[in-house]
């Protein structure tokens, strides 16, 4: 079943009991937001919880540091990402398809496409909590 199947049944007649379908690659969410860092697609929010994909090509590196509240994981699904950390103690490290890295609460970061030359979108999954 694809996604605008299952889409249409989610606002006619979807129940929590039924699974919903997103093709990651295929950049299919509920919302999308467009950004000079990169593409956010929200895939589910509630319960305490936001689970998003994110898709890195051409962007720009971001200044900026990043950190969640509470233990973050990250699921690499297509090309090659790095991680830089602001602590001097951690080195920064590539990940690729597959590899799920699990941030310790507060941990400041930024990630991006790895490496810059390529082409290839990097996509990966992050799961977070909200209030």
């Amino acid at each position: 079943m694809t996604y605008k199947r299952l889409m249409k049944k989610k606002s006619s007649e979807h129940s929590d009991d039924k699974p919903i379908l997103f093709h990651i690659q295929r950049e299919e969410a509920l919302e999308i937001h467009h950004s000079s860092i990169g593409t956010v697609g929200k895939l589910f929010s509630g319960e305490g919880i936001e689970a998003v994909w994110v898709k890195k090509q051409s962007e720009e590196i971001d200044p900026d540091w990043f950190s969640q509240p509470m233990v973050d994981p990250i699921l690499v699904a297509q090309g090659k990402l790095m991680m830089e950390f602001e602590r001097t103690d951690l080195m920064p490290c590539m990940l690729a398809p597959g590899d799920l890295v699990l941030l310790p609460p507060e941990t400041r970061c930024r990630a991006y496409r790895w490496p810059r030359e390529v082409k290839e979108a990097t996509v990966f999954l992050a799961v977070y909590t909200v209030k």
